[in-house]
Order: structure tokens, then C-alpha cells, then sequence
């Protein structure tokens, strides 16, 4: 970082001319070493205000590539390593296919949707040959801040390095879906959490499907831990999708009251892609993630105090759930494993896990991605 041009020094502002001819104040200080730090572990927040958009704090690909590299490395790295804990590397790969898998279906129809440019730029005959380049780098363009957009959502970073409020409908969309699932890699250790959940739930499915008693590592499934699971379950969508209708309800209802900042004034885009500022705002915070679509004016009372309970009990309930399924596994007698076995270090159960993921959430989410980003999407001139 440091020898591509991010500041790793404690000296104070700089001044330079910039292109225009003006007198730019800039900031510098341990920089390179903070955001190499923060990305590791996939904590978002930018030693620049535009965060790795500014041209300091990711100057060129090499940095982009690094940046990318350090949010990605841990969360994969605890995948690998839960599987040797256990002594269960066939699992642990298993789930990485599962996860990886899960990235490439967020990933690629986000890479195609900016690639294919804005409808409304094209109408008025403007040539958009990179693709969709509103709120984007020029030193980047669509793809990279595609391919960013998707890791940056599907880890717990939220870090950008380019304007998420800016991207077409269906990539928000995606990213939305990308936290609201929070299991594919997610965070240091946080994606096998939450996959830990949907696992569970997969097991008490296919026990049922094919008439085997449930089991996971040598431990019978019942009752209890499934209902845990299912708690669990509901727990992020009920965060999310309340403290969005209570948004809304505010929005709508209060739009006038005498705050320091009037609900009224929070959003820019009043329709469509102001519901999905306000949702983004939300699955954001319940998914420990950081980004925003910052065309919500979010720093006031309302949005400090409502994200905020979202934020800790989105982060701290999922974590119990997880660790009483696990004490209450651990504490039943163990079964070898035999002919009537359901195995979960199959390639059939992990593409069962990833239909339980998918239906579970498109269950949970769709409805509030309709009234947003799919309902953006389809009023855009074809």
C-alpha cells in the first residue's frame, strides 16, 4: 500500500494544486497501515471520508487487489480451518463450494447489470462502452466496482470503492441479498455462524425427505435445536424489515415534525430507490456490514438510535442460537456412524444447504426487494 502511494506516515495535512487549479487541503498519517488492518479483518470504515473510492486510500488495481484480498483471506481461511478442527476436511470443502457457489450467484448477474449500462443514460444518446459509470472510479470502472460491491456485501467489511446508492437497481438488489443471507463467508468467523443455522435447518429436512433420523457429527438432531435454529432464523428478517416500516412509517407520517433534521428531508429519491436507502440502511446494520446508500440522510437521532439497537441485537442474538445448538449437540451421547447415516460431507446435502439458503431467504426478503430494487428495475425504461 505504502509504495503504491497511500500515506503511512504521522505528518499532518498536505496541500497540493489540484488539476483544476485549486489549493487541496489533504490528510495523511498511518493510513496504508490502517486500512490494511481493517480490511483483514473485515471492518469497513476508511481513513478517507469516500473510504477505498479516494484516490490515497486505493490508488491503483494493485491496491485494489490487495484490499480485496485482505477482507476475503480470513473469512475463507475459517472454513478451512473449522474442517481440520473437526477432523472433517471433506465438510469443511464442502461448505466452501456451497459458499463459493453462493458468491458467483450474487457476483455475476451484479458484474452483468453494471456492464450493460444505464437505459436512462442510453436514451438520451449518451455511449456507455465501460458500462454504468455513475458514482464510479475512472481507475476502475464497472467491473471492478462490481466484483468490490459483491465481497464487500457478502464479508462484513463495507468498505466501497465506489457509490453503492449509484449502481443499478438489480445490483442493489443483490447486494442487499448478499447481507441479508450473511452466510457466505460473512465476517471473521461469522459466515460458518450463520451457516452453522442454515445447516442445522438442512439436516431436519433431508432427515425427513429420505426417512433417516437426523444427525450432525455423530449427534441426533431434535426438536429443541431445530426450533432454535428457526428462531434464529427469523431474527434478522424481523430487525430488518421493522425497523424499515417504522422508517417508512416516520417518512410518511411525520415527514413535517420539528427535529433537528425533519424525516422529510432524509431522502433524496422519494420513490422506489428511496424505500431501498432505507432498507440498505437497515440489512446493513443488522449485518454488522457499514455501507449505506448515501443518498439517506442518516446522520441524525433517528437513524443513530433505530440502526443501532438493529446493529447489536442482530450481531449478539444469532450468536447465541449457534452456541446453545452446539452445547446441546455436545452434550447428547455420541452415534457412529452407520448405513443409516444421512452424511453432510456430501456434494448432494451441500447443494440441499444452498436450496435451503436460497428458499429460506426469497421467502423472508422478496417482498421487501420488490417493493425497492426489483420495483426500481422494471419502472426503467427497456
Amino acid at each position: 500500500m505504502t509504495f503504491n502511494g497511500t500515506p503511512a506516515s504521522y505528518e499532518g495535512k498536505d496541500q497540493f494544486i489540484s488539476l483544476q487549479g485549486d489549493t487541496v487541503n489533504v490528510s495523511r498519517g498511518p493510513a496504508a497501515q490502517m486500512i490494511t488492518i481493517k480490511h483483514l479483518g473485515t471492518n469497513g470504515g476508511g481513513w478517507f471520508g469516500a473510504n477505498s473510492a479516494h484516490p490515497l486510500e486505493n490508488p491503483n488495481y494493485v491496491t485494489n487487489m490487495v484490499e480485496i484480498i485482505s477482507q476475503f483471506i480470513i473469512p475463507v481461511a475459517m472454513i478451512i480451518a473449522f474442517g481440520y478442527f473437526i477432523r472433517r476436511k471433506k465438510l469443511a470443502w464442502i461448505i466452501f463450494g456451497v459458499m463459493m457457489i453462493g458468491v458467483f450467484m450474487l457476483m455475476i448477474p451484479t458484474i452483468s447489470s453494471e456492464l450493460g449500462g444505464n437505459p436512462n443514460i442510453a436514451k438520451i444518446g449518451i455511449s456507455q462502452t465501460t458500462g454504468a459509470m455513475e458514482g464510479k472510479e475512472v481507475r476502475f470502472g464497472p467491473l471492478a466496482t462490481a466484483y468490490w460491491s459483491t465481497l464487500t456485501t457478502v464479508t462484513s467489511t463495507g468498505s466501497v470503492n465506489g457509490m453503492h446508492d449509484s449502481t443499478m437497481p438489480l445490483t442493489g438488489a443483490w447486494q442487499l441479498l448478499a447481507m441479508m443471507i450473511n452466510g457466505f463467508f460473512g465476517g471473521c468467523g461469522v459466515g460458518i455462524l450463520n451457516y452453522f443455522i442454515y445447516l442445522i435447518i438442512a439436516v431436519f429436512i433431508s432427515g425427513l425427505m429420505v426417512g433417516r433420523t437426523p444427525e450432525f457429527l455423530g449427534h441426533k438432531v431434535e426438536a429443541r435445536e431445530v426450533k432454535i435454529a428457526a428462531f434464529v432464523t427469523l431474527i434478522s428478517p424481523f430487525l430488518i424489515m421493522a425497523g424499515t416500516a417504522l422508517a417508512a412509517f416516520v417518512f410518511t407520517t411525520y415527514g413535517s415534525a420539528n427535529w433537528a433534521v425533519k424525516p422529510s428531508s432524509w431522502l433524496n429519491n422519494p420513490g422506489y430507490h428511496g424505500f431501498s436507502e432505507m432498507l440498505y440502511e437497515m440489512t446493513s446494520a443488522n449485518a454488522n456490514n457499514g455501507s449505506g446508500f448515501e443518498g439517506l440522510g442518516d446522520n441524525n437521532i433517528f437513524w443513530n438510535v433505530s440502526t443501532g439497537f438493529v446493529l447489536i441485537l442482530g450481531r449478539f442474538l444469532p450468536i447465541i442460537g449457534p452456541v446453545a445448538v452446539a452445547g446441546l449437540l455436545a452434550k447428547k451421547k455420541f452415534i457412529p456412524e452407520s448405513e443409516g447415516t444421512l452424511r453432510t460431507d456430501t456434494v448432494t446435502f451441500g447443494i440441499m444447504t444452498l436450496a435451503v439458503i436460497l428458499v429460506l431467504n426469497a421467502l423472508s426478503y422478496f417482498p421487501a426487494l420488490a417493493l425497492g430494487p426489483l420495483a426500481e428495475y422494471f419502472s426503467m425504461p427497456k
